[in-house]
């Protein structure tokens, strides 16, 4: 207790109001190929449309866009994606096989410059209409000859002749408005030329002289996709001058297979200004990145050229995919451990990817965070015998039992329309499986099982690859194959909830495995207040009125049949005190659910007595 020295009232602050916080339990996570995106970044989707917007529609070289769309189709509605490419050094983000289309453009050059005339009187100012060396080669000749003759111009090659009007006497007559008004006009001298001046006089001849000080363009902008992939391919950008500054600014018009997508406009080369093209359209522009390759800094020479310009070069990086593209690095954060910067997800997936060293990766990444389940797939078209031998890694597979209850496999795949075809195909499960989870988790809760004919129905769907028998069930599902059944009345059905566990406990059961992720996730974030505090009876009462009302919420709404939490002198003896630990045990008896219902008809004679019968 603080000291006080002086009489007063002193104010103190206890609190005692710590709760258990609720965490998502339907957030998922998938790997896989996508037409674009960033590689080897977890993103988060919400919609099947934002999807697309970010990685784009369906390919043949993955399921990963029929996965999500499935995931959303069945109710799923926060989704990180990592799309992944090859990488030759795991360790090496810089040996990415995936690039981006690019396209680079020139600037416009200096413009050959010539002057005529007095300043003050008649003076023009002529520069060529396109920047460049070219612009060097055109001459002009001013003449007066005849009298009462009109102002006439001439092209030959590049000469441009001005036949000054002249009067009686032939005096040059042409004021310089009628010069210019007379040049901007001329379909030959237009494209050529441009004149400027301020002064209001009459023109006077001039010998024919050449435009002098053009310079070649160089490269002063580069555009790149945002995202590598071949997709970029599709992307063009037009070049126009500025909207309210022709003179001095540009505009991007960027187009995507065709169709217009964005438009930044007035755009500079001048790093000091607020509008250069790096700032407007770096970040906020969804298909394309600018790097400013100009020496100098706002002149309008800097400025890209007008035009229309076809980004190439792009490559998906898919050639010489292996499994360990989609494992990853931890190191670098890329295949599965992309996620390890996502706290708040529960389910991951790698759709359509079945081979035995990704599915080995993927549950120890499980297991060691504890904090999410796989949901996997067994390769297509398997035989519900082939799917036993994959799950147990005999017959043609030699790899080691699956055995987690970490993970859970599906089995066969599923059967749709495919939006690109119209044609029947099989993809696999793992999205609408994830899907009817996080449905299941919104209708109810976390320890109800996301199977049945409700929590369980497959939208979307027109069959799977295999229809099972309840024989071939009963052959599956003692292995830890949960079945995606067919009925008559209530179509697609998920027809399994149980883990990859192979010895028999609560936790061979997929809602009891995530009931206790979310218990465990929850009390354990929850309970960083004691860190640090007092290890004594009151910090070990706090703990415990903190979890208890936890549980007790989640044992009304059925999630446990009953629970206990100890913290006292027995779990910390002097022994735990002085290693500075604080033990605290929290039992509990999940809910489990009825998966095989036996319904027994007894036939009695006729005047038998049914209460004698059910006391018997």
């Amino acid at each position: 207790m603080p000291n006080y020295l002086s009489p007063g009232v002193y104010v103190r602050e206890t609190d005692f109001s710590f709760y258990v916080k609720q965490i998502s339990t339907a957030a998922a996570a998938m790997v896989g190929v996508a037409e674009r995106g960033p590689v080897g970044k977890a993103q988060l989707v919400t919609s099947w449309e934002q999807f697309l917007g970010k990685y784009g529609g369906y390919i043949a070289d993955g399921y990963l866009a029929y996965a999500a769309r499935a995931f959303f189709d069945n109710g799923g509605q926060i989704l990180y994606v990592n799309r992944v490419a090859h990488i030759s050094d795991p360790t090496d983000r810089a040996t990415l096989a995936a690039v981006k289309s690019s396209a680079t453009i020139e600037g416009r050059g200096v413009a050959a410059m010539l002057t005529t005339g007095t300043a003050g009187t008649d003076e023009i100012r002529w520069a060529a209409r396109e920047g460049g060396t070219g612009g060097n080669a055109l001459s002009i000749v001013l003449v007066a000859a005849g009298t009462d003759s009109a102002l006439t111009i001439s092209v030959t090659g590049s000469a441009i002749t001005i036949n000054l009007a002249t009067d009686a006497s032939g005096n040059p007559a042409s004021l310089v408005a009628d010069v210019l008004t007379a040049i901007a006009s001329h379909a030959q001298a237009s494209p050529l030329i441009t004149g400027a001046s301020a002064d209001t006089g009459i023109v006077q001849p001039a010998p024919q002289a050449n435009l002098t000080g053009g310079t070649v363009p160089v490269d002063t902008l580069r555009i790149d996709a945002i995202d590598e992939g071949a997709w970029g391919d599709g992307i063009s950008i037009r070049v126009e001058n500025g909207s309210l500054d022709p003179a001095g600014a540009f505009n991007l018009v960027i187009r995507y297979k065709g169709n217009p997508v964005e438009v930044f406009k007035d755009l500079s080369m001048d790093e000091a200004r607020p509008n250069h093209v790096e700032l407007l359209v770096n970040e906020k522009s969804r298909y394309i990145t600018v790097h400013d390759l100009s020496a100098t800094s706002g002149p309008a020479s800097d400025r890209p050229a007008v035009g229309h310009y076809l980004l190439a070069g792009g490559d998906n990086g898919l050639d010489t995919l292996t499994d360990a593209d989609y494992i990853g690095d931890p190191s670098q954060h890329t295949g599965i451990y992309a996620f390890d910067e996502v706290e708040a997800v529960n389910m991951l997936m790698v759709p359509g990817v079945t081979s035995a060293p990704v599915f080995a990766a993927a549950i120890a990444y499980c297991e060691q965070r504890q904090d999410l389940m796989l949901i996997a797939d067994t390769p297509v078209l398997l035989e519900p015998l082939e799917a036993v031998d994959f799950r147990k890694g005999q017959g043609m597979y030699s790899h080691a039992a699956f055995n987690s209850s970490y993970a859970a496999l599906y089995y066969p795949w599923l059967e749709i329309s495919d939006p690109m075809t119209s044609q029947k195909k099989l993809i696999p499960p793992c999205g609408a499986v994830a899907g009817c989870f996080a449905r299941s988790d919104r209708k109810t809760a976390v320890w109800h099982a996301p199977a049945g004919i409700d929590r369980g129905r497959v939208f979307g769907a027109l069959s799977v690859g295999y229809k099972t028998s309840r024989a071939e069930r009963d052959v599956l599902y003692p292995e830890g194959v949960n079945v995606i059944a067919v009925f008559p009345d209530t179509g697609v059905n998920i027809w399994g909830q149980r883990t990859l566990q192979a010895q028999p406990s609560a936790l061979d059961r997929i809602n009891v495995r995530r009931l206790m992720i979310f218990m465990e996730e929850a009390i354990a974030k929850s309970s960083r207040f004691v860190v640090f505090e007092p290890n004594n009876p009151q910090t070990w009462r706090a703990l415990v009125r903190l979890i208890s009302p936890f549980l007790q919420g989640i044992k009304e709404k059925g999630g446990l049949y009953d629970y206990a939490v100890q913290c006292d002198e027995d779990t910390n003896t002097p022994v735990v005190i002085d290693r500075n630990e604080l033990v605290c045990r929290v039992f509990v008896k999940p809910t489990k659910t009825a998966e095989f219902a036996e319904l027994n008809f007894v036939l009695t004679a006729t005047g038998a007595n049914f209460t004698e019968i059910f006391g018997a």
